[in-house]
């Protein structure tokens, strides 16, 4: 008996398939939201401890930071909004590395809190040369 159903095509639609390209930056990027949540849950923590305010400071200073380095990345190379992105990051970088050297150094004593700071002054120097001296090379 012959069957009346018409051959499967085994060739869909090549207008209907959308490209693995699109199909993958329309998904939802889980290291990132994994990040966010365990920065949402730490600083859920750290409400019932006295440094509150720097935990906060922190965390937000932390997804700017997230932020501005995907709209580095993100912009092409010589543009002003790629300008502006690396003097958000440096700032965000320096602000982050100065607060943590200022909490860290408060509880060391003298030397340890000199070492401390000297590296972290270094840390911004390069980071410095890095970002604006060294520029796209």
């Amino acid at each position: 008996m012959v069957s009346s159903k018409p051959p499967s095509d085994s060739n869909p639609n090549p207008a209907a398939a959308v490209p693995a390209a699109i199909a993958r930056a329309r998904r939802f990027p889980w290291g990132s939201g994994a990040v966010v949540v365990g920065l949402a849950l730490n600083l859920v923590l750290c409400v019932h401890r006295a440094a509150v305010a720097f935990a906060a400071s922190s965390h937000i200073n932390l997804l700017l930071l997230l932020w501005s380095l995907r709209r580095f990345e993100a912009s092409p190379p010589g543009s002003v909004a790629r300008r502006r992105a690396r003097i958000a990051v440096w700032l965000l970088t320096t602000t982050l590395t100065a607060a943590f050297t200022w909490k860290v150094g408060a509880l060391l004593p003298l030397v340890p809190a000199v070492v401390a700071s000297a590296m972290a002054t270094a840390t911004i120097l390069f980071g410095s040369y890095v970002l604006f001296a060294h520029d796209d090379k």
